[in-house]
């Protein structure tokens, strides 16, 4: 299982297609948004759209999904917390973020934005 798990977390890192919008607000700061590609966030659940879309009917969140999938909630946020890390360089490197910004996103990171995607309830 772990293999399995290795292979698909590094066929994920390179088939990610990750959007990114940099958005600024009335003070200048920069609000970042990441817009998910759900096919490798399947493949990482090992479940096809079809299968997702029945567990997401059932009231199932992706975290209760990994779960039930034999998927630690660590490995899942793993998943997640590299996604982001790798989409803020790409930014920081464009000069998108200050470093300032950086590391206020990378502080609220897992508590707010991944937590909150993963442990979404679809009937709430």
């Amino acid at each position: 299982m772990k293999k399995v798990f290795i292979f698909s977390a590094v066929f994920l890192t390179f088939s990610q297609s990750v959007q990114a919008e940099e958005n600024h607000n009335q003070d200048g700061k920069v609000i970042y948004q990441i817009h998910y590609d759900y096919e490798p966030i399947y493949n990482l659940l090992n479940v096809n759209q079809k299968e997702y879309e029945q567990y997401w009917k059932e009231g199932l969140s992706i975290a209760e999904m990994a779960k039930k999938q034999g998927i630690s909630r660590r490995d899942l946020e793993g998943y997640f917390i590299s996604l982001h890390y790798k989409e803020m360089q790409k930014w920081r490197k464009k000069g998108a973020l200050s470093e300032f910004d950086y590391f206020d996103l990378v502080y609220r990171l897992k508590e707010h934005e991944i937590e909150e995607f993963i442990d979404r309830n679809p009937n709430n």
